[in-house]
Parts: C-alpha cells; structure tokens; sequence
C-alpha cells in the first residue's frame, strides 16, 4: 500500500491512454514521472509529489527599466522551499467503465534577486475506459488554474510573474477522446482526437501575453498488425496544430512506424 520512488504521477491515469504509437500521444493528456511517497487503499490513492515552479516573465536585458529590453523567459534561478505537490485520486468501476477522478494542490514560488512570490494552484482531472465488447473508448478531461507541466509536457508554463512582482496562475483545460477498434483478432486501429487551451493574460496585463501559446489540437489514426502473441507491428498519421496568442499559428504532420515486442 506504500510507495516511495519514481513512478507516474499519482495525477495521470495511466489506463486511460490511449493505444497509439506515439508514447506521448494526444496533446491534451495529463503525463509526468517524478519522484514521490504514495500510499494506496483499495480505490483511494494519496501522494505527495515532487514540486517543481514554471513561469514566464519579463526581465531586463541590462540594468534599465526601459520596456523595449525586456523578455519573455523561465526563471533559471526559481527554486520551490514549500509544500510537494499534493495529490488524491480514486479508482472506481461502473459495469464495464472503469474510472479515475483526481484532484491535485500546488504552492508555485520563485525567487529572482529582489523579487520573490508564492502562490497556490490546483488541477481536476476526469478520465476512463469503457469496453465495448473487445473494442474500447477511452477519455480524459482536464482543468486547473496550474495544470502547468502536467499537461501536455509542460504545453504552458504554471503562469506568469506581473509587474508588481507577484504569480498570476492561467486558467487550463483540455482532453482527448480515443476510440480502439478491433477489425479481426490481428487487425486493430486506435482514433484520437485531442485539445488543450490556456486562458493568457491580456497584453495590458502582461506587455509579451502575444509570445504565449494559446491552444494545440491533434488527430491520431494508428493500424496496428498483431501476428503473433505480445508481438506487433503498426503506422501511424499524426496531425496537429498551434496557436499563439498573437494570432501565429503552425501546424505538423507525421508519419511514424512502430515494432513492439512485450516481455
């Protein structure tokens, strides 16, 4: 019932991923490992988390306060004397639904030279599978004011330092739905579609708000070929885009082939 070491967060439930050939997979889901003290009964999961601070803001170049000098950054010098994260999570089981609701409680600090700042956050997440039949659909919906590296490999920072020197958190939310099915007991395919948004401060709030990303999409369709027992073959078109806050946006596709043996 007790576990002290580095595993998948207590936050991220890892059954509900989705079975597609990239690891990572849908942008908009909850993945992180880091070290952690959890302690399990039965559905009910309790965990203290390693905490670590993320956030942008604006720093001068040199010594002047003129605007035109400053940039958009992650504090190198940030550090985290305060509470781990702290996570709750349960397990439960409805007929053929399995499903996780987890919550999580941040205390986010920096420090750089005179200034320095702390501020509490917290995330929600709702996640599952449910069987259908030998096909399944698999879920998860995100939100937080400072979700920050839990979602989407760090796709936001946790929020951004103000003028005055103090943590302003940004409101974050998103989740994928994937659906697997099963062509004949060699043949399957997994179909993902996923998002994730931020609500940025406005510019009159934050001069460099534009540099700030403000959503992401993608599209998974995978095949996987299964000719034998724990070993599988498959492809995979990814397609995704990105939006700044500034109105740029960009978009990728890919096409990755896999080869999987379980042991």
């Amino acid at each position: 019932s007790l576990l002290a070491g580095q595993s998948w967060s207590t936050f991220f439930n890892v059954g509900a991923l989705p079975n597609q050939i990239d690891f990572v997979g849908p942008v908009g889901t909850i993945f992180n490992r880091q070290p952690q003290v959890r302690w399990t009964s039965g559905g009910l999961q309790l965990a203290m988390e390693n905490a670590t601070t993320r956030l942008n803001y604006a720093v001068p170049n040199d010594a002047t306060d003129d605007p035109d000098d400053l940039k958009l950054s992650a504090p190198v010098d940030n550090f985290h004397d305060g509470i781990p994260d702290l996570v709750a999570r349960y397990n439960g089981k409805t007929g053929d639904l399995s499903w996780s609701v987890a919550g999580i409680l941040r205390e986010l600090s920096y420090e750089n030279g005179d200034s320095d700042d702390s501020q509490m956050g917290y995330g929600l997440s709702l996640s599952g599978k449910w069987m259908l039949g030998k096909d399944d659909l698999r879920f998860m919906f995100n939100y937080g004011d400072a979700l920050g590296r839990y979602l989407g490999l760090n796709a936001f920072n946790d929020g951004y330092v103000d003028a005055n020197g103090d943590i302003e958190t940004i409101d974050q939310w998103g989740g994928y739905i994937a659906y697997q099915h099963y062509w004949n007991p060699e043949w399957s395919s997994s179909f993902t579609l996923s998002m994730i948004e931020a609500d940025n401060p406005g510019t009159g709030e934050f001069d460099l708000a534009g540099s700030l990303a403000e959503s992401y999409q993608s599209a998974h369709a995978s095949l996987w070929y299964s000719p034998a027992p724990k070993y599988s073959l498959g492809g995979e078109l990814i397609y995704a885009t990105k939006e700044m806050e500034d109105g740029r946006d960009g978009d990728l596709s890919r096409f990755q082939f896999s080869v999987k043996y379980g042991f």
